[in-house]
């Protein structure tokens, strides 16, 4: 049997193969992106999807994963790198996630210029950002709870209540009388 001619169905759990798509096509689905977060001056757009598409090309290779997907993994962490700066925040933290979604959520409508902005800029857009700020729900703290029992809802539960309390109070005895 010739084995050359014999080919095997790729694995269904597999992804299909990514095509790697161009760094213009990269670039300009970036610039896309970052207007729909709300940037609209072409400079800064232009700026920002350069050091995007940087902080991409830095980031450790993931396999199967789309580079598009990555830029925006990468567009993210910009974004977050930048609020930190601005606000003094440790990166990975909860003030950060908070920041974070007031700034996405519209609370402060020209958030370019509080990021990105000159220092005079900033003053009045940062203030409506931490305005915005929703307090971070306090840590965890774990808690003794009694067990108690569950008790399905039923129909025959209360006859099933009647009938094991006379049987209880007759000593057990499962002999009708």
């Amino acid at each position: 049997m010739d084995r050359g001619k014999v080919t095997a169905a790729a694995p269904l759990y597999l992804p299909e193969p990514v095509a790697a798509p161009s760094i213009e096509q990269l670039y300009s689905r970036l610039g896309m992106y970052w207007q729909a977060l709300g940037v609209s001056d072409p400079q800064r757009v232009a700026q920002l999807s350069e050091t995007t598409l940087q902080r991409a090309a830095a980031m450790p290779v993931m396999p199967n994963m789309d580079p598009m997907a990555q830029a925006i993994v990468a567009a993210g962490a910009v974004l977050d790198e930048r609020l930190a700066q601005v606000l003094g925040v440790p990166e990975p933290s909860r003030a950060l996630t908070a920041a974070r979604a007031a700034l996405l959520s519209g609370a402060v409508p020209d958030w370019p210029e509080a990021l990105f902005g000159s220092v005079a800029e900033t003053g009045p857009a940062l203030d409506a950002l931490r305005a915005a700020l929703a307090e971070p729900t306090p840590e965890a703290v774990p808690h003794s709870m009694p067990t108690q029992r569950i008790e399905s809802f039923s129909p025959l539960g209360p006859l099933r209540r009647i009938w094991l309390g006379k049987h209880q109070q007759d000593g057990g005895s499962s002999v009708a009388r």
